[in-house]
C-alpha cells in the first residue's frame, strides 16, 4: 500500500482501498465514526491515514470476521443443523 499511496492516504485514497462508491460515501462514513483510523494534521486541510493504520483496521475486521465465523460454526454444531438461519 505504501508503494502505491506513499506515507499518507487521503480520504479519496482510503475510499479506493476500502472500495467505497464515492468520496461522499467515505466522508459520510468518517462522520458516522466508521473510520476510526483517520486523523487531521496541523496546518493541513482534510483527513488522512497512514498505510499501517489502514492495514491494522483490515486486521481488526479480519479478526472479528473470523471469530464470528467460529461462533456460527459452534452454534450450528450445538444445534445439530448445518444452516445458521434455521436457529
Amino acid at each position: 500500500m505504501r508503494a502505491t499511496y506513499g506515507d499518507l492516504l487521503t480520504l479519496r485514497d482510503i475510499g479506493i482501498v476500502l472500495r467505497y462508491p464515492s468520496l461522499n460515501a467515505v466522508r459520510k462514513a468518517r462522520l458516522a465514526g466508521q473510520l476510526p483510523f483517520v486523523t487531521q494534521l496541523p496546518h493541513r486541510r482534510g483527513w488522512f491515514a497512514t498505510p499501517e493504520a489502514v492495514a491494522q483496521f483490515f486486521e481488526t475486521l479480519n479478526r472479528h470476521s473470523t471469530s464470528a465465523e467460529k461462533d456460527i460454526s459452534t452454534r450450528t454444531k450445538a444445534s445439530g443443523t448445518d444452516d445458521p438461519k434455521e436457529e
